[in-house]
């Protein structure tokens, strides 16, 4: 029994990783649907874990920052198709930018959804998951700074969309201390880390791995690790981006 969760940012021209053109897209949509996988939000999959009953090939499509080119344009293809996704906002910027405090100067500043859209977004019956209410990393982050991000930023989307929020991603994928864990488990029932890895039975539903769709942009690679193959590939590009965050 295993899953894949997928996490893309952007879908929308522009510099890689954050950004997917939408014709890629659209692609791998295709390749899902050739592939008869099957969709589930987050707080869905972290349900079927529990219960023992994950369908074959499933897979948790994933958006992080609440983009708006990841509502107005991947999801739309998404309804046609009739698949599931979690979109994970970060609650202090609806509307606005990608321009917190921690994101590299490199990074593209990239637009957001604002709050009707995040409303009608749940109303069809899209999960809408809390990434921090300023993108600020819990690592280290002090109690009142982690309280703003996992306690503040349900809070507010919930508001918005009138919708119980259940799922958190961890901001960077860095999973917080000890008492902001605790706190991240009594408010949500699932939380998504950084370990770039599928998802099996033996997975921590408040640290669960997913694997950035930047790794997989090729249709036939995705469809492979979407289908339970190639783990080392997977291995390969975990021991990669390790490697890479140690480099001075």
């Amino acid at each position: 029994m295993g899953a894949l969760i997928l996490t893309y940012h952007a879908v929308e021209p522009g510099p890689a990783p954050l950004c997917l053109a939408p014709t890629l897209f659209r692609s791998h949509l295709d390749a899902f649907e050739e592939l008869g996988v099957s969709t589930l939000t987050v707080s869905g999959l972290a349900e079927a874990l529990r219960d023992g009953t994950l369908p074959d090939r499933a897979v948790a499509i994933t958006f992080d920052d609440g983009c708006a080119s990841a509502v107005r344009t991947a999801a739309p293809g998404l309804a046609e198709r009739g698949m599931a996704a979690t979109f994970y906002c970060v609650a202090g910027h609806l509307g606005g930018w990608n321009d917190w405090p921690t994101q590299p100067a490199s990074a593209p500043r990239l637009a957001l959804a604002n709050a009707d859209e995040l409303r009608e977004l749940a109303q069809l019956g899209f999960e809408i998951g809390a990434h921090g209410y300023d993108h600020v990393p819990l690592g280290e982050a002090g109690a009142e700074v982690a309280r703003r991000e996992i306690e503040r930023s349900k809070q507010v989307l919930e508001e918005v969309t009138s919708r119980t929020v259940r799922s958190f991603a961890y901001p960077y994928g860095v999973p917080p201390g000890t008492g902001a864990a605790r706190l991240a488990a009594q408010l949500y029932g699932t939380a998504c880390g950084n370990l770039l890895r599928r998802v099996d039975a033996r997975s921590d539903l408040m640290r669960l791995p997913r694997v950035d769709a930047h790794y997989l942009r090729h249709p036939g690679v995705l469809q492979r690790v979407a289908a339970g193959q190639w783990e080392t590939y997977l291995r390969l590009r975990a021991a990669g981006a390790r490697a890479r965050s140690t480099q001075p």
